[in-house]
Protein backbone atom coordinates (compact mmCIF):
# COMPACT_ATOMS: atom_id res chain seq x y z
CA UNK A 1 0.00 0.00 0.00
CA UNK A 2 1.04 3.63 -0.14
CA UNK A 3 0.75 6.75 1.98
CA UNK A 4 -1.53 6.68 5.01
CA UNK A 5 -3.11 9.26 7.24
CA UNK A 6 -4.54 8.56 10.66
CA UNK A 7 -7.64 10.61 11.39
CA UNK A 8 -8.19 9.40 14.95
CA UNK A 9 -7.17 12.10 17.41
CA UNK A 10 -6.87 9.53 20.20
CA UNK A 11 -4.36 7.40 18.30
CA UNK A 12 -0.69 8.11 17.87
CA UNK A 13 -1.19 11.85 18.36
CA UNK A 14 -1.74 11.18 22.03
CA UNK A 15 1.24 8.89 22.37
CA UNK A 16 3.46 11.54 20.83
CA UNK A 17 2.02 14.22 23.12
CA UNK A 18 0.36 16.03 20.26
CA UNK A 19 -3.05 17.24 21.31
CA UNK A 20 -5.84 16.33 18.94
CA UNK A 21 -9.41 17.45 19.01
CA UNK A 22 -10.16 15.48 22.22
CA UNK A 23 -6.83 15.36 24.11
CA UNK A 24 -8.18 13.69 27.27
CA UNK A 25 -10.14 10.92 25.61
CA UNK A 26 -7.24 8.48 25.89
CA UNK A 27 -7.04 9.08 29.63
CA UNK A 28 -10.79 8.75 30.11
CA UNK A 29 -10.91 5.49 28.17
CA UNK A 30 -7.88 4.19 30.08
CA UNK A 31 -9.45 5.14 33.42
CA UNK A 32 -12.65 3.30 32.58
CA UNK A 33 -10.71 0.26 31.36
CA UNK A 34 -8.57 0.28 34.51
CA UNK A 35 -11.61 0.28 36.79
CA UNK A 36 -13.30 -2.54 34.88
CA UNK A 37 -10.23 -4.75 34.62
CA UNK A 38 -9.18 -4.17 38.24
CA UNK A 39 -12.58 -5.12 39.62
CA UNK A 40 -12.85 -8.01 37.19
CA UNK A 41 -9.46 -9.43 38.19
CA UNK A 42 -10.19 -8.93 41.90
CA UNK A 43 -13.54 -10.68 41.59
CA UNK A 44 -11.98 -13.64 39.77
CA UNK A 45 -9.06 -13.85 42.21
CA UNK A 46 -11.27 -13.75 45.30
CA UNK A 47 -13.72 -16.25 43.86
CA UNK A 48 -11.00 -18.72 42.85
CA UNK A 49 -9.29 -18.33 46.22
CA UNK A 50 -12.43 -19.08 48.22
CA UNK A 51 -13.34 -21.96 45.92
CA UNK A 52 -9.93 -23.60 46.25
CA UNK A 53 -9.97 -23.33 50.05
CA UNK A 54 -13.43 -24.92 50.11
CA UNK A 55 -12.35 -27.78 47.83
CA UNK A 56 -9.11 -28.75 49.59
CA UNK A 57 -9.75 -27.82 53.23
CA UNK A 58 -10.72 -31.36 54.17
CA UNK A 59 -8.02 -33.19 52.22
CA UNK A 60 -5.30 -32.84 54.85
CA UNK A 61 -2.58 -31.80 52.40
CA UNK A 62 0.97 -31.68 53.74
CA UNK A 63 2.41 -28.23 54.35
CA UNK A 64 5.12 -28.81 51.74
CA UNK A 65 2.50 -29.59 49.09
CA UNK A 66 0.60 -26.42 49.95
CA UNK A 67 3.75 -24.30 49.68
CA UNK A 68 4.69 -25.92 46.36
CA UNK A 69 1.22 -25.21 44.98
CA UNK A 70 1.47 -21.60 46.16
CA UNK A 71 4.85 -21.14 44.42
CA UNK A 72 3.60 -22.83 41.24
CA UNK A 73 0.59 -20.52 41.16
CA UNK A 74 2.92 -17.55 40.69
CA UNK A 75 4.38 -19.18 37.59
CA UNK A 76 0.88 -19.52 36.16
CA UNK A 77 0.06 -15.95 37.20
CA UNK A 78 3.18 -14.65 35.46
CA UNK A 79 2.41 -16.54 32.25
CA UNK A 80 -1.03 -14.95 32.06
CA UNK A 81 0.30 -11.52 32.99
CA UNK A 82 3.07 -11.67 30.38
CA UNK A 83 0.51 -12.16 27.61
CA UNK A 84 -1.46 -9.22 28.97
CA UNK A 85 1.63 -6.99 29.15
CA UNK A 86 2.27 -7.59 25.45
CA UNK A 87 -1.35 -6.89 24.58
CA UNK A 88 -1.29 -3.71 26.66
CA UNK A 89 1.78 -2.21 24.97
CA UNK A 90 0.26 -3.02 21.58
CA UNK A 91 -2.88 -1.20 22.69
CA UNK A 92 -0.83 1.80 23.83
CA UNK A 93 1.14 1.99 20.59
CA UNK A 94 -1.90 1.73 18.36
CA UNK A 95 -4.53 3.70 20.28
CA UNK A 96 -2.81 5.65 23.07
CA UNK A 97 -5.04 3.90 25.62
CA UNK A 98 -4.32 1.23 28.23
CA UNK A 99 -6.04 -1.14 30.63
CA UNK A 100 -3.86 0.31 33.39
CA UNK A 101 -3.60 4.04 34.13
CA UNK A 102 -0.14 3.79 35.67
CA UNK A 103 1.11 1.98 32.59
CA UNK A 104 -0.30 4.67 30.31
CA UNK A 105 1.33 7.38 32.41
CA UNK A 106 4.72 5.69 32.21
CA UNK A 107 4.39 5.15 28.46
CA UNK A 108 3.40 8.76 27.81
CA UNK A 109 6.19 10.07 30.05
CA UNK A 110 8.79 7.95 28.25
CA UNK A 111 7.44 9.26 24.95
CA UNK A 112 7.63 12.89 26.08
CA UNK A 113 11.22 12.37 27.24
CA UNK A 114 12.18 11.07 23.80
CA UNK A 115 12.57 7.42 24.73
CA UNK A 116 12.91 4.89 21.92
CA UNK A 117 10.38 2.15 21.31
CA UNK A 118 12.05 -0.34 23.65
CA UNK A 119 12.22 2.23 26.46
CA UNK A 120 8.55 3.13 26.05
CA UNK A 121 7.50 -0.50 26.12
CA UNK A 122 9.67 -1.33 29.14
CA UNK A 123 8.30 1.67 31.03
CA UNK A 124 4.72 0.63 30.30
CA UNK A 125 5.35 -2.99 31.35
CA UNK A 126 7.23 -2.03 34.52
CA UNK A 127 4.44 0.30 35.61
CA UNK A 128 1.78 -2.33 34.90
CA UNK A 129 3.73 -4.95 36.86
CA UNK A 130 4.20 -2.55 39.78
CA UNK A 131 0.46 -1.90 39.88
CA UNK A 132 -0.30 -5.62 39.84
CA UNK A 133 2.16 -6.34 42.65
CA UNK A 134 0.65 -3.54 44.71
CA UNK A 135 -2.74 -5.21 44.36
CA UNK A 136 -1.27 -8.34 45.95
CA UNK A 137 -0.77 -6.58 49.28
CA UNK A 138 -4.44 -6.57 50.44
CA UNK A 139 -4.70 -10.31 49.77
CA UNK A 140 -1.69 -11.09 51.96
CA UNK A 141 -2.78 -8.72 54.69
CA UNK A 142 -6.27 -10.20 54.74
CA UNK A 143 -5.29 -13.86 54.50
CA UNK A 144 -2.42 -13.89 56.99
CA UNK A 145 -4.14 -11.35 59.24
CA UNK A 146 -7.00 -13.79 59.74
CA UNK A 147 -4.55 -16.65 60.23
CA UNK A 148 -2.58 -14.69 62.85
CA UNK A 149 -5.44 -13.31 64.91
CA UNK A 150 -8.17 -15.95 64.65
CA UNK A 151 -8.48 -19.71 64.83
CA UNK A 152 -10.82 -19.77 61.85
CA UNK A 153 -8.05 -19.69 59.24
CA UNK A 154 -4.79 -21.65 59.32
CA UNK A 155 -1.56 -20.70 57.59
CA UNK A 156 -2.16 -23.46 55.03
CA UNK A 157 -5.67 -22.13 54.43
CA UNK A 158 -4.20 -18.68 53.82
CA UNK A 159 -1.67 -20.09 51.36
CA UNK A 160 -4.34 -22.06 49.51
CA UNK A 161 -6.50 -18.95 49.26
CA UNK A 162 -3.54 -17.04 47.78
CA UNK A 163 -2.87 -19.95 45.41
CA UNK A 164 -6.44 -19.84 44.16
CA UNK A 165 -6.30 -16.05 43.94
CA UNK A 166 -3.20 -16.25 41.75
CA UNK A 167 -4.85 -18.80 39.47
CA UNK A 168 -7.99 -16.69 39.23
CA UNK A 169 -5.95 -13.58 38.48
CA UNK A 170 -4.03 -15.48 35.79
CA UNK A 171 -7.25 -16.50 34.08
CA UNK A 172 -8.64 -12.97 34.35
CA UNK A 173 -5.58 -11.15 32.99
CA UNK A 174 -5.32 -13.64 30.14
CA UNK A 175 -8.97 -12.91 29.34
CA UNK A 176 -8.15 -9.18 29.35
CA UNK A 177 -5.29 -9.86 26.92
CA UNK A 178 -7.55 -11.80 24.57
CA UNK A 179 -10.20 -9.08 24.73
CA UNK A 180 -7.56 -6.45 23.95
CA UNK A 181 -6.33 -8.48 20.99
CA UNK A 182 -9.90 -8.84 19.75
CA UNK A 183 -10.43 -5.07 19.95
CA UNK A 184 -7.23 -4.38 18.03
CA UNK A 185 -7.94 -6.87 15.27
CA UNK A 186 -11.64 -6.11 14.88
CA UNK A 187 -11.14 -2.35 14.66
CA UNK A 188 -9.17 -2.54 11.40
CA UNK A 189 -10.64 -2.93 7.94
CA UNK A 190 -9.36 -5.53 5.49
CA UNK A 191 -7.29 -4.57 2.46
CA UNK A 192 -8.64 -7.58 0.58
CA UNK A 193 -12.34 -6.77 1.09
CA UNK A 194 -12.67 -3.13 2.20
CA UNK A 195 -10.08 -1.16 0.23
CA UNK A 196 -11.48 1.15 -2.47
CA UNK A 197 -8.74 2.92 -4.50
CA UNK A 198 -11.08 5.67 -5.65
CA UNK A 199 -11.99 6.57 -2.06
CA UNK A 200 -8.33 6.77 -1.13
CA UNK A 201 -7.49 9.07 -4.03
CA UNK A 202 -10.49 11.30 -3.33
CA UNK A 203 -9.71 11.54 0.39
CA UNK A 204 -6.00 12.35 0.18
CA UNK A 205 -4.89 13.39 -3.31
CA UNK A 206 -7.12 16.25 -4.36
CA UNK A 207 -4.18 18.56 -3.60
CA UNK A 208 -0.55 18.33 -2.51
CA UNK A 209 -0.66 17.94 1.27
CA UNK A 210 2.16 19.26 3.54
CA UNK A 211 3.58 15.79 4.14
CA UNK A 212 3.79 15.18 0.40
CA UNK A 213 5.43 18.55 -0.17
CA UNK A 214 8.20 17.42 2.17
CA UNK A 215 8.39 13.90 0.75
CA UNK A 216 8.54 14.88 -2.90
CA UNK A 217 11.16 17.57 -2.22
CA UNK A 218 13.27 15.04 -0.30
CA UNK A 219 12.97 12.38 -3.00
CA UNK A 220 13.82 14.85 -5.77
CA UNK A 221 17.05 15.73 -3.98
CA UNK A 222 17.83 12.07 -3.22
CA UNK A 223 17.21 11.12 -6.84
CA UNK A 224 20.24 13.22 -7.83
CA UNK A 225 22.42 10.54 -6.20
CA UNK A 226 20.71 7.63 -7.96
CA UNK A 227 22.55 5.89 -10.83
CA UNK A 228 20.88 6.91 -14.10
CA UNK A 229 19.83 4.67 -16.95
CA UNK A 230 18.79 1.63 -14.92
CA UNK A 231 15.43 0.02 -14.08
CA UNK A 232 13.78 1.27 -10.90
CA UNK A 233 11.16 -0.39 -8.69
CA UNK A 234 8.42 1.40 -6.79
CA UNK A 235 7.34 -1.13 -4.17
CA UNK A 236 3.87 -0.70 -2.69
CA UNK A 237 2.87 2.15 -4.96
CA UNK A 238 -0.84 1.78 -4.19
CA UNK A 239 -3.15 3.49 -6.71
CA UNK A 240 -0.82 6.51 -6.81
CA UNK A 241 1.81 8.03 -9.09
CA UNK A 242 2.82 11.17 -7.21
CA UNK A 243 6.32 9.83 -6.39
CA UNK A 244 6.88 8.29 -9.81
CA UNK A 245 7.14 11.48 -11.87
CA UNK A 246 10.44 12.47 -10.24
CA UNK A 247 12.06 9.23 -11.46
CA UNK A 248 11.11 9.55 -15.13
CA UNK A 249 14.24 11.48 -16.13
CA UNK A 250 16.56 9.10 -14.26
CA UNK A 251 15.33 5.53 -14.74
CA UNK A 252 15.59 3.56 -17.97
CA UNK A 253 12.44 1.69 -16.96
CA UNK A 254 10.02 2.07 -14.08
CA UNK A 255 8.33 -0.98 -12.58
CA UNK A 256 5.34 -0.33 -10.33
CA UNK A 257 4.48 -3.01 -7.79
CA UNK A 258 1.55 -3.38 -5.42
CA UNK A 259 -0.30 -6.12 -3.58
CA UNK A 260 -3.81 -5.18 -4.71
CA UNK A 261 -4.85 -5.66 -8.36
CA UNK A 262 -7.37 -2.84 -7.94
CA UNK A 263 -4.58 -0.37 -7.21
CA UNK A 264 -2.67 -1.41 -10.32
CA UNK A 265 -5.87 -1.19 -12.36
CA UNK A 266 -6.27 2.43 -11.22
CA UNK A 267 -2.74 3.18 -12.43
CA UNK A 268 -3.44 1.43 -15.72
CA UNK A 269 -6.35 3.81 -16.29
CA UNK A 270 -3.98 6.77 -16.08
CA UNK A 271 -1.39 5.11 -18.32
CA UNK A 272 -4.11 4.50 -20.91
CA UNK A 273 -5.26 8.16 -20.87
CA UNK A 274 -8.63 7.22 -19.40
CA UNK A 275 -10.50 10.54 -18.96
CA UNK A 276 -11.90 9.23 -15.65
CA UNK A 277 -8.42 8.53 -14.23
CA UNK A 278 -7.12 10.57 -11.32
CA UNK A 279 -5.62 13.98 -12.14
CA UNK A 280 -1.96 14.00 -11.07
CA UNK A 281 -1.04 17.32 -12.68
CA UNK A 282 -0.77 19.27 -9.37
CA UNK A 283 1.82 16.73 -8.21
CA UNK A 284 3.71 16.85 -11.51
CA UNK A 285 3.80 20.64 -11.31
CA UNK A 286 5.13 20.56 -7.75
CA UNK A 287 7.75 17.96 -8.73
CA UNK A 288 9.01 20.21 -11.51
CA UNK A 289 9.20 23.12 -9.08
CA UNK A 290 11.32 21.01 -6.72
CA UNK A 291 13.59 20.20 -9.67
CA UNK A 292 14.18 23.90 -10.27
CA UNK A 293 11.47 24.91 -12.74
CA UNK A 294 10.12 28.07 -11.13
CA UNK A 295 6.85 28.24 -13.05
CA UNK A 296 6.13 25.00 -14.91
CA UNK A 297 3.96 25.50 -17.97
CA UNK A 298 1.11 23.21 -18.93
CA UNK A 299 3.27 21.94 -21.78
CA UNK A 300 6.09 21.03 -19.36
CA UNK A 301 3.64 19.24 -17.09
CA UNK A 302 2.21 17.28 -20.02
CA UNK A 303 5.70 16.43 -21.25
CA UNK A 304 6.64 14.94 -17.87
CA UNK A 305 3.42 12.95 -17.81
CA UNK A 306 4.14 11.48 -21.24
CA UNK A 307 7.74 10.70 -20.33
CA UNK A 308 6.50 8.88 -17.24
CA UNK A 309 4.08 6.84 -19.33
CA UNK A 310 6.97 5.83 -21.58
CA UNK A 311 9.18 4.85 -18.64
CA UNK A 312 6.56 2.70 -16.88
CA UNK A 313 7.03 -0.69 -18.52
CA UNK A 314 5.69 -3.10 -15.90
CA UNK A 315 2.85 -3.30 -13.41
CA UNK A 316 3.56 -6.21 -11.07
CA UNK A 317 1.78 -7.72 -8.10
CA UNK A 318 4.09 -7.85 -5.06
CA UNK A 319 3.57 -9.01 -1.48
CA UNK A 320 5.94 -7.62 1.12
CA UNK A 321 4.78 -10.14 3.70
CA UNK A 322 6.74 -12.91 1.99
CA UNK A 323 10.36 -13.06 0.79
CA UNK A 324 11.08 -12.21 -2.83
CA UNK A 325 11.66 -15.19 -5.11
CA UNK A 326 14.57 -13.31 -6.66
CA UNK A 327 16.54 -10.71 -4.70
CA UNK A 328 18.87 -7.87 -5.59
CA UNK A 329 17.12 -7.06 -8.85
CA UNK A 330 17.21 -3.25 -8.73
CA UNK A 331 19.81 -0.55 -8.30
CA UNK A 332 17.09 1.70 -6.84
CA UNK A 333 13.94 0.82 -4.93
CA UNK A 334 11.45 3.44 -3.76
CA UNK A 335 8.99 2.32 -1.09
CA UNK A 336 7.16 5.25 0.46
CA UNK A 337 4.54 4.89 3.19
CA UNK A 338 4.20 1.22 2.33
CA UNK A 339 5.42 -1.19 5.02
CA UNK A 340 4.09 0.98 7.84
CA UNK A 341 0.71 1.21 6.09
CA UNK A 342 0.30 -2.47 5.32
CA UNK A 343 1.11 -3.80 8.81
CA UNK A 344 -0.29 -3.26 12.29
CA UNK A 345 2.64 -4.14 14.55
CA UNK A 346 6.39 -3.68 14.75
CA UNK A 347 7.36 -7.31 14.11
CA UNK A 348 5.30 -7.52 10.91
CA UNK A 349 6.60 -4.15 9.75
CA UNK A 350 10.22 -5.16 10.36
CA UNK A 351 9.81 -8.39 8.38
CA UNK A 352 8.06 -6.49 5.57
CA UNK A 353 10.88 -3.93 5.41
CA UNK A 354 13.42 -6.73 5.27
CA UNK A 355 11.72 -8.14 2.19
CA UNK A 356 11.76 -4.70 0.55
CA UNK A 357 15.46 -4.28 1.34
CA UNK A 358 16.17 -7.63 -0.30
CA UNK A 359 15.02 -6.18 -3.63
CA UNK A 360 17.94 -3.73 -3.68
CA UNK A 361 21.08 -4.88 -5.45
CA UNK A 362 24.72 -4.46 -4.46
CA UNK A 363 25.60 -0.77 -3.96
CA UNK A 364 22.00 0.04 -4.83
CA UNK A 365 19.82 2.58 -3.06
CA UNK A 366 16.59 2.55 -1.11
CA UNK A 367 14.39 5.63 -0.75
CA UNK A 368 11.67 5.25 1.84
CA UNK A 369 9.24 7.20 3.99
CA UNK A 370 6.87 6.48 6.86
CA UNK A 371 4.38 8.32 9.00
CA UNK A 372 5.88 8.92 12.43
CA UNK A 373 4.09 6.95 15.15
CA UNK A 374 0.82 6.55 13.30
CA UNK A 375 -1.62 3.90 14.48
CA UNK A 376 -4.05 3.90 11.57
CA UNK A 377 -5.97 5.88 8.99
CA UNK A 378 -9.43 6.24 7.49
CA UNK A 379 -10.34 5.64 3.87
CA UNK A 380 -13.96 6.03 2.86
CA UNK A 381 -15.08 5.71 6.48
CA UNK A 382 -13.08 2.51 7.07
CA UNK A 383 -10.12 2.27 9.43
CA UNK A 384 -6.89 0.65 8.22
CA UNK A 385 -3.82 -0.19 10.34
CA UNK A 386 -0.41 1.43 10.59
CA UNK A 387 2.59 0.04 12.47
CA UNK A 388 3.45 3.01 14.74
CA UNK A 389 7.15 3.34 13.82
CA UNK A 390 9.56 6.24 14.15
CA UNK A 391 13.00 7.32 12.95
CA UNK A 392 14.80 4.99 15.36
CA UNK A 393 12.87 2.02 14.02
CA UNK A 394 13.57 2.94 10.39
CA UNK A 395 17.29 3.35 11.01
CA UNK A 396 17.47 0.15 13.06
CA UNK A 397 15.79 -2.07 10.47
CA UNK A 398 18.00 -0.78 7.64
CA UNK A 399 21.26 -0.96 9.55
CA UNK A 400 20.42 -4.41 10.91
CA UNK A 401 20.34 -5.61 7.30
CA UNK A 402 23.07 -3.48 5.71
CA UNK A 403 25.33 -2.38 8.54
CA UNK A 404 26.03 0.64 10.69
CA UNK A 405 26.07 3.97 8.90
CA UNK A 406 24.30 2.80 5.74
CA UNK A 407 21.13 4.82 6.40
CA UNK A 408 20.51 8.57 6.38
CA UNK A 409 17.31 9.28 8.29
CA UNK A 410 15.50 12.58 8.75
CA UNK A 411 12.22 13.71 10.25
CA UNK A 412 9.82 16.47 9.33
CA UNK A 413 7.58 17.87 12.03
CA UNK A 414 4.12 18.76 10.80
CA UNK A 415 2.12 20.12 13.76
CA UNK A 416 -0.72 21.16 11.47
CA UNK A 417 -1.36 17.47 10.79
CA UNK A 418 -1.92 16.60 14.47
CA UNK A 419 -5.67 16.39 14.02
CA UNK A 420 -5.05 13.56 11.54
CA UNK A 421 -3.26 11.53 14.23
CA UNK A 422 0.41 12.23 13.46
CA UNK A 423 2.71 15.20 13.76
CA UNK A 424 5.56 14.20 11.51
CA UNK A 425 7.05 11.90 8.91
CA UNK A 426 10.25 9.90 8.62
CA UNK A 427 12.30 10.20 5.42
CA UNK A 428 15.26 7.96 4.69
CA UNK A 429 17.71 6.89 2.04
CA UNK A 430 20.24 4.10 2.29
CA UNK A 431 22.95 2.51 0.18
CA UNK A 432 23.52 -1.22 0.24
CA UNK A 433 27.21 -2.07 0.71
CA UNK A 434 29.22 -4.43 -1.47
CA UNK A 435 28.40 -8.12 -1.31
CA UNK A 436 25.24 -10.01 -2.23
CA UNK A 437 23.24 -10.27 -5.40
CA UNK A 438 23.81 -8.44 -8.64
CA UNK A 439 22.04 -5.34 -9.89
CA UNK A 440 19.63 -5.13 -12.79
Amino acid sequence: MTKTVSTTAHGSALTTAVLGRRPFRGWLVSAAATVMTTYGVDLAATGFGLLLVTLVSGLGLAHGVVVAAWVASYVVWWLGLRVNLQANVNLLERTGTSTNLLSKGAFDLATRLGGDRRTRRLAACAAYLAAELALEVPYYVGAFGLAAFTDLVSTDNALMFLTGANLGAAVAVYAVARATHHVLTRRFASFETDWVPGDYLADYYSRVEPDEEETIAYFVEAMRQVPAGRPMLFFGVGPTLHHVFLAATVASEIHLGDYLPGNLAEIRRWLDHDPEAHDWRPFVRYTLQCEGVARPTDAEVSAREELTRQRVTRLVEVDGRVPAVKTGDYSTVVSAYCADSATSDHASWSAFMGHVLDRVGVEGRLLTAALRRSSGYHVGGRYFPSAHVDERDVRAVIEAAWGQGTASVETRHLPAQAAHGYDGIVLAQARRPSGGNGVA
